[in-house]
């Protein structure tokens, strides 16, 4: 049979690739392959095995740009890129196409698709630029740029560019956009923030009512479309960062400069405003291109105490202080509204990393959304949700973040593993109803989270039901948000440091211009969405890969210090060579081996069976760093008897 679908590679070499619509994966060996990429998308001729689906592809529809990393070897004729990352085929460089880089270099190169080949065993590349990395960057960081392929410092040309567009003239903008300037906004961020692009606030209407304002910093207005700073933006896809140190989108005379929203200068952006009912329902909303004034720049770890306990910060004044107050009783009744609705919140604590003066890690730990981080997720969440509806009503394409639902099998493993932990009776036949019947899904995962709330396995819990749930992405048809159990959903509010931002602004001022698209337009503008859309998830999921491998390489140079140290933790998993565990304080997972567990029998997936005890997933146990590999971000535990 033929099936449509995605190429994913393997670093082994194989592939497999998963169908559009409702098959299973299709196993791909190498040799079936047929020159095709990783994302690229498919035809296949697949046939049933014992473990499944297996084919070789016999077209390629849809090719998708392949940009790989590595260093750069000279030879006679050409040159060749070994990859940091396997790759599937021997990577050419012609001559011609290396420019000036030398013998040693560590490059990224675009790698050009094989055209007409039934088989391949080489493809040819074209270097894209040297990674330069600052000289005072600690092995680790430099590591993961490497790795990944990050390109750090900007072109001459790109921090030309910038410097270029940077001289914005408030006066002249002033007579096309409305003045917000004596409006009462601020931005609220972390402490180590050095970007604002968005600023909120709140007035109470004559009538009872509420209009909320949301401001986002107007990129689109100095990063135009197909210039060098917008193909740098697009290369570069996200702002990536690290606990020390972080590689931005955006030069920094825009992401730090005329950019960003800081008190008391004026500044260009693009404002939402959005009434609401005093219980938080949507009256309306309007987009514009507006100049304000952020009246103050707040932050989380000063804000917190102040909404928790009434402990204001010395700077707070009264305006800002009652419309902070306002913004939260809001952001209650807004978050209450997508629960009943069936949204999820699974409240997960993020890892948090302490760097000292010596460059060291001095501490790990995990923290928890307060209060002000809610305000400000309630009403991001409500600004996105209000310029896609206003695109979707002047019958502008959107470029979506989607989130679908989540695959029978997914779920499947999720039940056989909260089975093992001991989830009672009704709450696992309430969810086994949820996924047969397709129906109350997320109420009853929601359920089963908050039944663990106070557990030590409540992090082990919310974690294995977001494994669970498939990933969102950006596409240009809205298949709806699982997640947040709502459709029209884009992303609007963080144009500095996310691309898929600045293409929904440049939506967004093509639908306040007012001009009728012709067809031919919008099916181009479709094609556009639809391409970039899979080109943003591939880089968001690069982004997201390099900050948890450089967070997993702190931590390993941490626990490197308290070898021979006893930690608790949970049993995360269980497999044929040992068990996962993952410590609590400070919050990192490890390996117990199969050998360090003497005269052990594992049934893989369900128990380890030893001579006077048995350990189950979810079972809380003490464990002795036994052996760390900082290079990997390796820790191996071994088990503390329970005896002592």
């Amino acid at each position: 049979m033929k099936i449509q679908g995605t190429v994913h590679w393997n670093p082994k070499g194989f592939a497999f690739v998963v169908p559009d619509k409702g098959r299973d994966d299709v196993f791909i060996p190498p040799e079936g392959l047929m020159g095709a990429m990783d994302g690229d998308l498919v035809e296949v001729w697949a046939y049933r095995e014992k473990k499944g689906l297996r084919g070789e592809v016999l077209s390629i529809l849809r090719r998708n740009p392949t940009t790989v990393s590595g260093t750069y070897r000279s030879r006679k004729k050409w040159g060749v890129i070994t990859p940091f990352k396997p790759f599937p085929y021997t990577i050419v460089v012609p001559h011609e196409r290396k420019g000036s880089i030398r013998d040693g270099d560590v490059v990224t190169a675009v790698v050009e698709s094989p055209q007409g080949v039934r088989k391949t065993r080489s493809v040819t590349a074209r270097i894209e630029r040297l990674l330069d990395i600052p000289e005072d960057t600690g092995d680790d960081l430099r590591f993961i740029a490497v790795k990944y392929g990050l390109p750090w410092r900007f072109s001459e040309e790109a921090e030309q560019e910038a410097l270029k567009v940077s001289k914005v003239s408030i006066p002249a903008e002033l007579a096309r956009r409305r003045d917000l300037r004596e409006r009462i906004l601020f931005t609220i961020d972390g402490a180590t923030a050095k970007d604002f692009d968005d600023a909120v606030g709140i007035e109470q209407l004559p009538d009872g009512t509420f209009l909320m304002t949301v401001a986002i910093a107007d990129v689109a207005h100095v990063v135009k479309r197909d210039t060098l700073l917008d193909e740098e933006a697009r290369n570069r896809g996200f702002s990536v960062y690290f606990p020390e140190a972080a590689i931005p989108m955006l030069p920094e005379v825009l992401s730090n400069g005329i950019m960003s929203l800081k008190p008391g200068e004026e500044r260009l952006a693009m404002a939402v405003e959005i009434h609401l009912g005093p219980r938080g329902r949507l009256l309306g909303f309007d987009c514009f291109e507006a100049v304000i004034r952020s009246r103050a720049r707040l932050v989380y770890e000063e804000l917190n105490p102040f909404i928790e306990r009434g402990c204001p910060p010395d700077y707070l004044d009264t305006d800002v202080a009652s419309r902070v107050m306002e913004l939260h009783r809001m952001a209650g009744h807004l978050y209450r509204n997508r629960m009943r609705r069936g949204a999820l919140d699974f409240d997960i604590s993020e890892v948090g990393i302490t760097i000292g003066h010596d460059g060291d890690v001095d501490r790990i730990y995990r923290y928890r959304r307060g209060p002000a981080e809610r305000l400000i997720e309630e009403s991001m969440l409500l600004a996105n949700h209000a310029v896609c509806m206003y695109l979707e009503r002047r019958s502008m394409p959107v470029l979506y973040r989607v989130h679908e639902k989540p695959k029978a099998e997914d779920l499947l493993a999720l039940m056989e593993t909260l089975k093992e932990i001991g989830l009672p009776k009704e709450e696992f036949e309430s969810l086994k109803q949820a996924i047969r019947r397709d129906k109350n899904l997320s109420r009853a995962l929601q359920r089963i989270s908050a039944l663990y709330q106070s557990t030590p396995l409540h992090n082990f819990v919310n974690q294995h039901i977001l494994r669970a749930l498939t990933r969102a992405r950006y596409w240009f048809e809205d298949l709806g948000h699982f997640g947040l159990a709502s459709t029209s959903y884009t992303h609007f509010t963080s144009p500095i440091r996310r691309y898929s931002d600045l293409v929904v602004h440049r939506l967004l001022k093509m639908a306040l211009k007012g001009r009728e698209m012709t067809q031919k337009e919008l099916k181009k503008l479709k094609g556009y969405l639809k391409h970039i859309g899979t080109e943003i998830s591939e880089r968001e999921k690069k982004t997201d890969d390099a900050m948890f491998d450089v967070i997993r390489l702190k931590t390993a140079a941490y626990m490197q210090r308290h070898i021979g140290d006893d930690f608790s933790g949970v049993v995360t998993s269980i497999l044929p060579f040992g068990i996962f565990v993952e410590i609590f304080d400070p919050p990192f997972d490890g390996l117990v081996t199969l050998s360090d567990m003497g005269k052990a029998r594992i049934e893989e997936g369900r128990a380890v069976r030893l001579k006077k005890r048995t350990i189950t997933i979810g079972d809380i146990i003490e464990v002795k760093v036994a052996r760390v590999d900082v290079l990997k971000g390796h820790v191996d535990f071994s088990l503390v008897p329970r005896e002592a």
